[in-house]
Protein backbone atom coordinates (compact mmCIF):
# COMPACT_ATOMS: atom_id res chain seq x y z
CA UNK A 1 0.00 0.00 0.00
CA UNK A 2 1.31 3.53 -0.55
CA UNK A 3 0.78 6.18 2.29
CA UNK A 4 -0.53 9.59 0.33
CA UNK A 5 -0.63 12.84 1.73
CA UNK A 6 -3.61 14.82 1.64
CA UNK A 7 -3.13 17.92 -0.94
CA UNK A 8 -3.18 20.31 2.20
CA UNK A 9 -0.03 18.83 3.65
CA UNK A 10 2.05 18.60 0.61
CA UNK A 11 1.27 21.80 -0.38
CA UNK A 12 2.43 23.72 3.35
CA UNK A 13 5.54 20.87 2.86
CA UNK A 14 6.33 22.07 -0.42
CA UNK A 15 5.54 26.15 0.80
CA UNK A 16 8.02 25.07 4.12
CA UNK A 17 11.00 23.87 1.82
CA UNK A 18 10.70 27.04 -0.21
CA UNK A 19 10.66 29.09 2.72
CA UNK A 20 13.67 27.28 3.72
CA UNK A 21 15.68 27.61 0.68
CA UNK A 22 14.92 31.34 0.67
CA UNK A 23 16.58 31.63 3.74
CA UNK A 24 18.88 29.18 3.79
CA UNK A 25 22.37 31.95 3.49
CA UNK A 26 20.37 33.99 6.48
CA UNK A 27 20.64 30.39 8.86
CA UNK A 28 23.61 29.16 8.28
CA UNK A 29 25.34 33.08 8.54
CA UNK A 30 23.59 32.69 12.34
CA UNK A 31 25.23 29.13 12.74
CA UNK A 32 28.05 30.39 12.03
CA UNK A 33 28.06 33.52 14.25
CA UNK A 34 28.08 31.37 16.92
CA UNK A 35 31.41 30.32 15.96
CA UNK A 36 33.66 27.98 13.40
CA UNK A 37 31.41 24.86 12.07
CA UNK A 38 32.04 22.56 9.48
CA UNK A 39 29.48 21.13 7.23
CA UNK A 40 27.96 17.80 9.68
CA UNK A 41 28.45 19.99 12.50
CA UNK A 42 26.47 22.79 10.91
CA UNK A 43 23.28 20.24 10.04
CA UNK A 44 23.54 19.15 13.00
CA UNK A 45 23.29 22.28 15.05
CA UNK A 46 20.31 23.66 12.79
CA UNK A 47 18.08 20.78 13.34
CA UNK A 48 18.85 21.06 17.30
CA UNK A 49 18.42 24.81 17.50
CA UNK A 50 15.20 24.52 15.39
CA UNK A 51 14.08 21.80 16.72
CA UNK A 52 14.30 19.64 13.74
CA UNK A 53 12.10 21.83 12.28
CA UNK A 54 14.85 22.93 9.36
CA UNK A 55 17.01 20.16 8.11
CA UNK A 56 19.28 20.90 5.43
CA UNK A 57 20.64 18.08 3.11
CA UNK A 58 24.06 17.80 2.63
CA UNK A 59 23.22 18.60 -0.84
CA UNK A 60 21.58 22.27 -0.49
CA UNK A 61 24.30 23.12 3.01
CA UNK A 62 27.35 22.42 1.09
CA UNK A 63 26.30 24.68 -2.12
CA UNK A 64 24.84 27.30 0.42
CA UNK A 65 28.52 27.26 2.02
CA UNK A 66 30.41 27.83 -1.38
CA UNK A 67 28.33 30.60 -2.17
CA UNK A 68 28.68 32.68 1.07
CA UNK A 69 32.11 31.82 1.03
CA UNK A 70 32.27 33.31 -3.04
CA UNK A 71 30.29 36.44 -1.73
CA UNK A 72 32.75 36.48 1.10
CA UNK A 73 30.25 36.13 4.26
CA UNK A 74 32.16 33.22 5.31
CA UNK A 75 35.84 32.04 4.97
CA UNK A 76 36.93 28.25 5.13
CA UNK A 77 40.10 26.55 5.84
CA UNK A 78 41.23 23.41 6.15
CA UNK A 79 41.66 21.90 9.70
CA UNK A 80 42.96 18.31 11.02
CA UNK A 81 41.38 18.25 14.82
CA UNK A 82 43.21 15.39 16.75
CA UNK A 83 41.92 12.05 15.86
CA UNK A 84 40.08 13.18 13.23
CA UNK A 85 40.28 12.96 9.46
CA UNK A 86 40.96 16.57 7.88
CA UNK A 87 37.50 18.58 6.93
CA UNK A 88 36.72 22.17 5.87
CA UNK A 89 35.96 24.48 8.50
CA UNK A 90 33.92 28.19 8.30
CA UNK A 91 33.71 31.27 9.97
CA UNK A 92 31.90 34.04 9.47
CA UNK A 93 33.77 37.36 7.66
CA UNK A 94 33.02 40.80 9.19
CA UNK A 95 30.92 41.53 5.77
CA UNK A 96 28.73 38.03 6.65
CA UNK A 97 27.98 39.77 9.98
CA UNK A 98 26.94 42.49 8.49
CA UNK A 99 24.84 40.77 6.14
CA UNK A 100 23.33 38.96 8.80
CA UNK A 101 22.42 41.73 11.01
CA UNK A 102 20.79 43.23 7.57
CA UNK A 103 18.63 40.22 7.53
CA UNK A 104 17.58 39.83 10.62
CA UNK A 105 16.28 43.12 10.90
CA UNK A 106 14.70 42.48 7.45
CA UNK A 107 12.92 39.48 9.09
CA UNK A 108 11.72 41.02 11.88
CA UNK A 109 10.10 43.93 9.68
CA UNK A 110 8.55 41.09 7.48
CA UNK A 111 7.54 38.99 10.41
CA UNK A 112 5.92 42.21 12.15
CA UNK A 113 4.21 42.70 8.67
CA UNK A 114 2.77 39.24 8.82
CA UNK A 115 1.67 39.15 12.09
CA UNK A 116 -0.28 42.45 11.60
CA UNK A 117 -1.98 40.95 8.80
CA UNK A 118 -2.62 37.00 9.88
CA UNK A 119 -3.87 38.39 13.45
CA UNK A 120 -6.78 40.43 12.02
CA UNK A 121 -8.19 37.25 9.40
Amino acid sequence: MIYRLPLYQLIMKSLDREMVRGHAEALVLALLANGQGYGYQLRKDLALRSKHYFQFSFGSLYPTLRTLEKRGLARARWVKPRGARERKSYVITAKGLKELQARKRNWRQFSNAMDRVLSQS
